[in-house]
This record gives structure tokens, sequence and C-alpha cells, in this order.
């Protein structure tokens, strides 16, 4: 199957792996950039990382017991069903809560946050280490703390001895020599910097710097450093996560949020259980003065009618009658409490207050109201201490309020009025009792109505009386609403800097940027610089010549080893293979260029060197008239040359001819005197018989001419040689200046010509 694989496709693929190779080539080619650009970002990163403080991650755990499925209120579904509660957002609020600027205030409060100490390293000083806990010393407002919680003060401390420290502030006042303990004047008020108990010698000589922050400014800080968001959708766990440079002090703000979290609940339960027990002891109040009074009046009435004892004629009547009173008391009694209940709403109004629960009725949809009530009005002042009251969820929630009201109210009267009936019916039974025992004297049955009374308000009293320390049971066993999972814990890695990844990005960066220069600096050049760049041109070539790192002009000696000697002894190869050897007489070489300064002149005079020194009769003539410059590479001293060979037949070729001291066999006819019209002098029959003269005497006859790319005169002479040097100067000729050559070689106007690269870079 190999063998039907198209040409073209083989070729394409190797030129393909050639030009991939290249491209490693050339940048490999400059692996010590890539090494210095590693090993400056390598040391950048580590200087970054040496003067950079790490930051750690504090992480903490809370169970948040939530009502919906905890089962402190249970039967609350039915309330839902009828419009009157909301789902259940627990989760969502206590995230708003613990991130709420009210806690975290006292959290930066009560550590102290507002107060930050710097210690800087002994070495540069230029790197500085947050210290908490075990900081050495500890400021101390004066008389009026909570004024320093809304400015700012910076200065330095620098402990001198164990007792005296320097202070400077920044835009203050400077103390070359404070005592400890002493007070401060400083452009906000008074302080004093005492000794802790971390303090030892070695902290004598340190620098520190403090800061005195802003409160707010602290907590929203910490706002925006704080993380807390449920562990799955599913869970009630919630995720306390903080950043920080020092993770005793992290640790220390994630527990003390905890605990501040668990101060503002159990203070929202006892509100509850504290307005309850204001309603009790209102009602035992009024209860009490009541059954005195019905107390002084059986009193009375026993005293006025002379009664001692009960008559036990109608003790069958009476204890029938007994069992229905008993049930009309029960009855009274949730009469009253509806009654009572009924007047506190009507006195309340708006939405901060707290109704009394657990009072016992039997109503249980009463008692379900009246909680739930509770939970929204907590709820609510909750949302306002981070809110206004057009929170959305605040005319939620009072509108919530409201519905539990009105239903409060009318379940209130329904039950007021089946209890109402119920006494009547239990009323006529009495009655009916009465009349039965009509036989009992009078002064019985008005004794029998105020005992009933006493004996009504003893019973409702001792019940608010049993309710009342059950409430304050209550009181007493309040706990938060959440758990701690798992307190606040640090694995000691630092989060930030990551060491690998600097490094690794260091690496990076210290490959990149070489590369990024390297292939600027090639997608921006557009100068020739070797034979490959000619490639595209589809132009003949045939060499290279080094860089002339050499003073001297004739580098071509003849036992010279250098490496530009040793191409021009190649070229002299490659031309014997390109010249015709049938041609009869000598080889006429032409050297041009498109633009001067490209080194033909250098290439004609050490080409002509190297054939000479290979034992060939050889002559440089200089035919470019408008700018010669053999002369001038060679010191010579005669003056007459080619144009005063065409114009003067008198000169013969000996006239013109010097002979080299370099060499025996190398002769040089230079340009002459420069003519006013170069082109037509060269087209005179004369330049002919010149070259004839030439060819039949020398072996090798180096032609210096003009640049193509300005004048024609080399293409008026150009049907004279045997073979085209083009000289291209490397870093200097413009890639698009190669159309020129490609064109003249296109069109043959240049005879055999062929590509010569003058001046590249070995390496």
């Amino acid at each position: 199957m190999s063998q039907n694989i198209p040409t073209n496709f083989v070729e394409e693929q190797e030129e393909e792996s050639i030009n991939l190779r290249e491209i490693l080539d050339k940048y490999l080619f400059h692996w010590k950039w890539f090494a210095v650009g590693v090993i400056v970002t390598g040391f950048l990163a580590f200087i970054y990382l040496r003067y950079t403080n790490p930051t750690y991650l504090s992480k903490a755990s809370i169970l948040i017991n939530d009502d919906k499925k905890g089962g402190s209120m249970p039967s609350l579904s039915m309330l839902e069903d009828l419009g009157l509660m909301g789902g259940s957002n627990n989760i969502e609020n206590e995230i708003e809560i613990l991130k709420s600027r009210t806690i975290l205030t006292s959290v930066a409060e009560n550590l102290e946050l507002n107060k930050q100490y710097h210690v800087r390293g002994t070495r540069t000083g230029f790197k500085t280490q947050e210290l908490f806990e075990e900081s050495p010393i500890r400021i101390i407002n004066g008389k009026h703390d909570s004024l320093f919680y809304e400015k700012e003060l910076k200065f330095e401390v620098t402990i001198l001895s164990e007792n005296v420290f320097s202070f400077h502030e920044e835009k203050g006042n400077d103390y070359s020599s404070v005592k400890f303990g002493q007070k401060i004047k400083t452009r906000v008020g008074e302080i004093q910097i005492d000794k802790t108990k971390q303090f030892s010698k070695e902290w004598i000589d340190r620098d520190f710097d403090i800061n005195i922050l802003k409160l707010n400014d602290v907590a929203t800080a910490l706002q925006e450093e704080l993380k807390v968001e449920t562990t799955n959708k599913d869970s009630y766990v919630l995720s306390l996560e903080l950043k920080g440079a020092v993770i005793d002090k992290n640790n220390a703000i994630l527990n003390e949020l905890i605990g501040q979290h668990e101060l503002m609940t159990i203070e929202d339960q006892n509100k509850i259980a504290r307005n309850t027990s204001a309603f009790i002891n209102d009602r035992m109040k009024l209860i009490s003065d009541e059954l005195s009074g019905v107390e002084q009046e059986g009193e009375s009435f026993k005293t006025k009618n002379h009664l001692v004892d009960v008559s036990s004629d109608a003790a069958k009547y009476l204890s029938q009658e007994g069992a229905t009173e008993k049930v009309l008391m029960e009855t009274l009694i949730q009469l009253n409490l509806a009654e009572y209940m009924n007047e506190y709403l009507a006195e309340q109004s708006g939405y901060k207050n707290l109704m009394p629960s657990n009072l016992g009725f039997e109503d249980q949809s009463i008692a379900q109201m009246t909680v739930q009530y509770n939970v929204l009005v907590l709820e609510r002042n909750r949302l306002l201490q981070s809110s206004s009251e057009k929170n959305p969820l605040v005319i939620k929630i009072e509108g919530q309020l409201d519905g539990l009201k009105n239903s409060l109210r009318s379940s209130l009267r329904n039950l007021k009025s089946s209890l109402e009936i119920q006494v009547k019916k239990l009323k006529a039974q009495e009655n009916l009792y009465q009349s039965q025992i009509s036989e009992i004297p009078k002064l019985e049955r008005e004794y029998r109505t105020i005992l009933r009374q006493q004996q009504i308000k003893e019973t409702l009293y001792i019940f608010l009386l049993e309710k009342r320390e059950e409430n304050e049971i209550s009181l007493a066993a309040t706990v938060g609403n959440a758990k701690v999972v798992d307190y606040a814990y640090c694995d000691g890695e630092p989060v930030s800097p990551k060491k690998k990844i600097i490094f690794l990005g260091a690496i990076l960066l210290g490959m990149i940027i070489p590369f990024g220069i390297i292939y600027v600096r090639d997608l921006l050049d557009n100068k020739v610089h070797s034979l490959k760049d000619l490639e595209k041109f589809n132009l003949p070539s045939i060499g290279e010549i080094p860089f002339n790192t050499e003073k001297e002009n004739i580098v071509a000696q003849k036992h010279a080893n250098s490496g530009i000697s040793e191409a021009f002894r190649l070229m002299r190869t490659n031309i014997n293979f390109m010249i015709d050897q049938s041609i009869t007489g000598g080889k006429v070489i032409f050297v041009t260029s498109t633009v001067a300064k490209e080194g033909k002149t250098f290439t004609s005079i050490n080409l002509a060197h190297s054939i000479a020194h290979s034992g060939k009769k050889t002559v440089v003539v200089g035919l470019d008239l408008r700018a010669p410059k053999i002369k001038q590479y060679l010191d010579l001293t005669n003056n007459i040359g080619v144009s005063n060979y065409i114009v003067k037949s008198e000169i013969t070729l000996d006239d013109i001819t010097v002979h080299a001291k370099e060499s025996e066999n190398l002769d040089y006819i230079i340009s002459g005197d420069i003519p006013p019209n170069p082109s037509e002098l060269l087209m005179r029959d004369r330049i002919d018989e010149l070259f004839t003269a030439l060819r039949s005497k020398y072996d090798y006859i180096i032609v210096d001419t003009a640049p193509v790319g300005l004048v024609a005169d080399t293409l008026h002479t150009s049907r004279l040689a045997d073979i085209v040097l083009y000289v291209v100067r490397a870093n200097l000729i413009d890639k698009r200046m190669l159309s020129i050559p490609q064109r003249l070689y296109k069109d043959k106007k240049l005879r055999n010509m062929a590509i010569l690269v003058n001046g590249t870079d070995l390496k």
C-alpha cells in the first residue's frame, strides 16, 4: 500500500517535519534566554514568597434546629393549609444573622479586633507578621473606650528594655522613651500600652506597627471575608469559613461568632417567657384582690347571719350539684381566660410585643396560634436588626401577624360564645338541683354562691401560679437553636500563596517571556539572515560568507584557517561547478548587489585572493565607475583605471594594471577617474576590447560592478560575464528587496546569476 502514496503527499509530510524542527531549533538556540528567564522569575517568586505572609483557612460547622422539622411546634401545618404561615426559611435567616453587621460588630468589640499588632522582621524589616494572642504588648484606651471605635490611629513602637519603649505616631507625637503603663497623648486621645503575659526579653529591640481601626470598618471587612453556607441543599448544617494570616485569630473569631449567635437566640426565646411572666403576674395580682374581696364577703355573711355549718339534709342533692359546679367552674375559668386574652389583644398595637403563651386553653388551636405569633414577632425583630421595615420579608411577616391576630380574635369569639352557651346550660342544670333542695335555707344558698365565687378565684389563682412556675423553669432551661458540630479549626496548611503554583507559574512565565520576545522579534524581523530566507524566492545560491570580525579587509590569506577564509575557498569550488569549463580564455565573474554597502568589493577582493592562492592568474577589475572602492580598500597609489582606458586609446592594459603585493598571481585594475556619464561610457566598444585582453591574459577576471538596484551600469555589461555573483548583505537587506534579483533572474537579465549571502552569523 505504501507504493500507492502520492509523491506530493510524502514531500508535504517531509517539508512539514522539517519546518517543525526548524521552529524548535530556532527557540532551542536561545536556551540561555530561557534559562535566564526561569532563573529571574524563579528568584522573583522566591522574593514574593519570602516577604508575603501566608493566608490560612479556618472552618467551623453548626447544626441549625429547624422549627419545621425539630418537633418543637407540632401540628402547625394546619395553619399553613389555611394560608396563615409561609414556608420555613430558617436556614437562610440564620445565614443572614450570622453575617449581619450587628453580630459581627459584637464579635469585633469583644475580641478587640480593631487593634492590630504587627512585628517587623529582624533581617530586612520589610516583612511584618501580625500578632494576636501572642502579642507581648496591649493597648488600653482612655476613659471613654467607645470613642476609639470611630477613630483611626497608626503608630510605631520599639521596645527598648523590659520597662521602656519608644513611640512614633504617624502625623502626630513622638516619644523617645515611654514607660509601660504610662499614659500617652495622641491626636485622638490618651492611650496606654502595657505588657502582656507573652512579654519576654526576646522582644527587646523589636519594632511594632500598631493600627487602631474603626469598629464599623472591621465589621465590614469581616462581612466580606466570612463565608457561611450549607454543606448541601438538603442539610441543616452550616459551614463557616474565614481566611486570615493568623490561625488563632481566625479560630477565635469563628468561635466568638458561634457564641454570640447562641446568646442572641437565647435572648429572643427568653423575651417570650419574660412577657408571659409579666402577663401572669398582672393577672395574679388582680385575682388576688378579687379573692380577698370574696373571702371578706363570706366572712361578713357568716358573721351577720351567725352561720357555723352546712345542713346535711341535702347531701344527696349537694353532691350532684357539686359535680355540676365543678364543670361550671372549669368552664368559667376558660371563659375568663378567653376574656383576659381578648382584652390583651385589644390593648396591644403594632408588632413588637409578644403574646402570653401556655395559659392552659383547652382549645389547642388558640395555643398553637399564640406560639406561632411569637415566633413570627421574633423573626421580624431579627430582620429589622439588619434591614428596614420596607424589607419584603418584614412586610410578609407583618401580613402573617395580622392574619394570626384576626384568626385568634375569631377563635376567641367562637370559644367565648360556646363557653357562654355551656355556662347557661350548666346554670340551668344547677337551678334544677337547687329547686330540688328548696328545703335548704335561703341563707345557705346565698352562702354557697359566695363560696363558689371564692373557689373559682382560688382555682384560677392556683392555676396561674402553676403556669408561672412552669414558665420560670422554661426560662432557666432555655437553649439556643444551634448545636456546634465542629468548633473552629485549621489544618495549618496555607491556602495562599501556594508555593508549588507560584513556582510553576514563575517557570512558565520565565519561558513565555523569552518565547514572546523571540516570537515578536522574528515576527517584526524583515531582514535577510541566511540562505534559508531565499528559499521561497527560488533563487540559485552559491554560498554564505560569515560576518567579518577581523579588522583586516583581506581575510582570505593563503594559510588562514578561519571560518571566513574557508567560506571563500568553498565559494571558489562552487564557482568552478557553475561556470562552463568549455569556455576558452579567462572566466569573467561579475560581483554586484542591490544597494551599496553590501560587501561586493570585499567579496571581489577576497574571492580573487582565494583563487590566486590556488595558482590561477587572477585580476580584480573595478567596474563601479560611480563609487569606486578598490583603491580605498587596498590603499593603492595608481590613479588611472578602467574609465581612463575607455576614454583614452593610448592607455594600454599594462598602464592600468597594478600587481598585488600579497600574491604573485593577483593583479588589480581600479575604476579610475569618476566620469560624468558612466552608463554611456560602459556602452563603448573599448570595454569589449578590455575584456578580450583580460581573457587572454588571466585565468579569472573578478569584476566589482555597480549595484543593480540603483543604476543600470551592470546591466549594460552583464553580457561580458560568465557568472554573476549577486551579493546580499545579511541583517541589512529587507526581504522584500529580494524581488529585484528574483525579477532579474526570471527575466534573465543577469547571466548565470547566483546569490551570495554576506555577513551571516555562523551561530
